[in-house]
């Protein structure tokens, strides 16, 4: 049981230290972690906790911003109104996916990106509804982590752009609330 273990770590140090072979490695390891948190809005603190081996530094310091913008925002407005983000943060559909898969990924001088299709499956509808994401990361001391995403779904009334744009967008509105107070 020992070796077994002992070469699973091995196995999984040398991915973690290969090159763009572990992209696809990375981002499916990022959603899984999504699809079982399933969050919706900016997630909490013990969500954060979940994704956080998976984030870059800086993503992680953003989502840290967004969530206390959020507390700010709640309590300037006396939770009286809907918060600074609804639905799902991570994907273009606002109900989220409820599956994925890595379609390519490259990679450059420490950074890389991988296109996505993700599904969302609907009972009320015949057909899985597909779109696809980018997921941009970067070479993080244990291996690749999700340093961005762009939302690259085109149907009406859906956040366009990218994940740190939108998380700055969130923490700003915050920053405007908490000088309301």
């Amino acid at each position: 049981m020992g070796i077994l273990l002992l070469v699973m770590l091995l196995t999984t140090n040398a991915l973690a230290s290969n090159g763009s072979g572990d992209l696809p490695l990375a981002v499916k390891t990022f959603y899984q972690v999504y699809l079982e948190v399933k969050t919706s809005g900016v997630p909490t603190e013990k969500e954060r906790a979940r994704f956080a081996p998976h984030l870059s530094a800086q993503l992680q310091e953003l989502l840290e911003g967004a969530a206390e913008a959020e507390r700010s925002y709640a309590k300037a407005t006396r939770g009286q109104v809907p918060p600074l983000v609804e639905g799902d943060l991570f994907t273009s559909l606002f109900e989220g996916a409820d599956a994925f898969r890595v379609v390519s990924c490259q990679s450059q001088a420490g950074q890389g990106v991988c296109l996505v299709e993700l599904t969302s499956i609907d009972p009320g509808y015949k057909s899985p509804f597909r779109w696809q994401d980018k997921v941009y990361l970067v070479k993080g001391p244990h291996g690749w982590v999700v340093d961005d995403l762009e939302f690259l779904g085109d149907w009406p009334f859906m956040y366009k752009g990218r994940l740190q744009a939108r998380l700055k967008g969130v923490i700003e509105r915050g920053k405007k609330t908490r000088k309301l107070d």
